[in-house]
C-alpha cells in the first residue's frame, strides 16, 4: 500500500485541478466544465462530498468493530474512503483560495504550542 514516493500537497492541488476539466458524471458528461471554481457546484456541495465519504469511512469503522470483518479487511476500503476525503478536502480548499498544506502546517504548529509539544512541520 505504501508507494516509494510520498504525495505533496502541491501534487494533489494540481492533479484535482487538472481533472476537474475531465471529470465526467455517471451519464458520461462533464460535471464541472469550467472546473471547479467555476460556477458549478458551491461550497456546500463540496461539504456535502466531504460529509458523504466520512460517513462511508464511519460505516466501515463501525462493521469492523461490530465484527464483520477485520480492520486487516477493512483497511483497503477504509483508505479509500480516506483518500476521498482528502481529495474533496483539497477541492473544498481550492474553491475557497486557501493553501491546505499551508493551513494544515500552520495548525499543526498551533497546537504544538498549545499543548507544549516541540514537534512541528
Amino acid at each position: 500500500m505504501k508507494n516509494k514516493e510520498s504525495l505533496t500537497f502541491s501534487q494533489l492541488r494540481d492533479a484535482n485541478h487538472k481533472r476537474s476539466f475531465e471529470f465526467k458524471n455517471a451519464k458520461g458528461e462533464l460535471a464541472h466544465p469550467d472546473g471547479f471554481k467555476s460556477g458549478g457546484w458551491t461550497l456546500g456541495d463540496w461539504m456535502t462530498a466531504i460529509t458523504g465519504e466520512l460517513g462511508e469511512a464511519a460505516n466501515i469503522i463501525k462493521k469492523v468493530r461490530r465484527g464483520d470483518f477485520t480492520m486487516d479487511e477493512a483497511r483497503l476500503s477504509l483508505a479509500k474512503e480516506f483518500a476521498d476525503v482528502v481529495t474533496y478536502i483539497d477541492i473544498a480548499a481550492q474553491v475557497c483560495d486557501i493553501d491546505l498544506g499551508e493551513a494544515v502546517r500552520n495548525k499543526f504548529n498551533e497546537i504544538s504550542d498549545r499543548v507544549g509539544a516541540t514537534t512541528k512541520l
